[in-house]
């Protein structure tokens, strides 16, 4: 074979080599982009579901807690009537009405969220079978709520007025209220206002344990799927572990922001019983117990003298001893003697 034919099929073999490796780089590089984006958009999508999901676990907890341990939940006693909310101004909703108003808020953000994951679900890539789990646990919780009277089109139309168009966000809580005080707008939250205030007077205790059951559920889903820790512990962690000087109940201290308001309305219902039936979280010590270690105590004048044991050393701390000396008699004169088989002085 001469050099030329050598040459060509040099060339013809680095071509192929070098196409093929392009065209492997090229597809593996579109695999990863097409990846990142599919893990960017389902975390955009669950990971907002996920958080919405423990915050009104928590808070129809606080509700289904104070019932079952008073028979109602005083704060949400607020209103008869949804129509009673026309009128009510900034200092009404930021105030008294604050544990009912705060709860239909957060109960229409878990309506946005929901009604934003079914719509785009096609679009969302899941591992295994759980493109076909979620769809279905989030069916559950609708079917939970419609049992409650709260029906399936009235929480996407109750979810869509959550969200603020064009940005496509979630309306903060005093944007959600001007809606609340407009009874045009108002009207369509007020299922999920009747059904709140039914629950504080200690009605309707089966459909809220439906609806923390279904709301369990879906959040022990959403935990598994991101891979993330128990977000409904800790939730529910981040309301009664509080720093040394505040209480449960008080709304002070970590977790004192979105459901802290229901603690500081209540007084209750934030402690370590907050959650009913299966949804029920674990109750934990507020105060944990310290390890022993050196007593803590700053001045050496206060502490404790530790009993002499067996293998103690001498006594750090001298102690006075008795008077060896003999014990003096009876006063002359004084009569019989004072002690028992001792008479008179016999004088001398």
């Amino acid at each position: 074979m001469d050099a030329l034919s050598v040459t060509l099929i040099s060339a013809v073999t680095s071509g192929a080599i070098s196409l093929t490796l392009a065209w492997v780089s090229g597809r593996q590089q579109r695999r990863d982009s097409e990846r990142v984006q599919r893990e960017t958009r389902t975390m955009a999508y669950l990971n907002p579901l996920r958080w919405h999901t423990a915050e009104v676990h928590h808070r129809l907890s606080l509700y289904a807690t104070s019932v079952e341990r008073d028979g109602c939940y005083p704060p949400a006693q607020v209103l008869a009537d949804p129509r009673e909310m026309e009128g009510k101004g900034a200092g009404w909703f930021a105030g008294k009405g604050v544990a009912l108003g705060s709860s239909v808020w957060m109960t229409a953000c878990l309506f946005a969220q929901m009604t934003r994951t079914r719509h785009d679900l096609p679009f969302l890539r899941l591992a295994g079978n759980d493109d076909t789990r979620l769809p279905g646990l989030l069916q559950k919780v609708h079917a939970a709520f419609a049992a409650c009277e709260i029906y399936y089109a009235t929480q996407s139309s109750i979810g869509t007025d959550a969200l603020l168009e064009p940005e496509g966000r979630l309306r903060s809580y005093r944007e959600f209220c001007d809606l609340l005080a407009e009874p045009d707008r108002r009207v369509w939250a007020d299922p999920v206002t009747w059904f709140l205030i039914a629950v504080a007077h200690g009605e309707r205790r089966p459909a809220l344990q439906r609806v923390l059951d279904a709301l369990s559920e879906l959040s022990a889903f959403l935990d598994d799927s991101l891979a993330g820790g128990a977000s409904l512990r800790a939730r529910h962690g981040a309301e009664i572990h509080r720093p040394r000087g505040g209480s449960p109940g008080t709304g002070t201290g970590p977790g004192a922001g979105a459901g802290g308001d229901l603690g500081a309305a209540a007084g209750a219902g934030s402690g370590p019983d907050a959650g009913v039936g299966r949804g029920r979280v674990p109750s934990l010590s507020p105060h944990p117990i310290p390890a022993p270690g050196p007593d803590p105590s700053p001045d050496p004048v206060l502490r404790p003298i530790p009993a002499p044991g067996p293998n103690s050393g001498p006594d750090p701390v001298p102690r006075p001893n008795p008077d060896p000396g003999p014990r003096p008699g009876p006063e002359p004169g004084a009569g019989p003697g004072l002690d028992a088989g001792q008479g008179p002085d016999p004088g001398p």
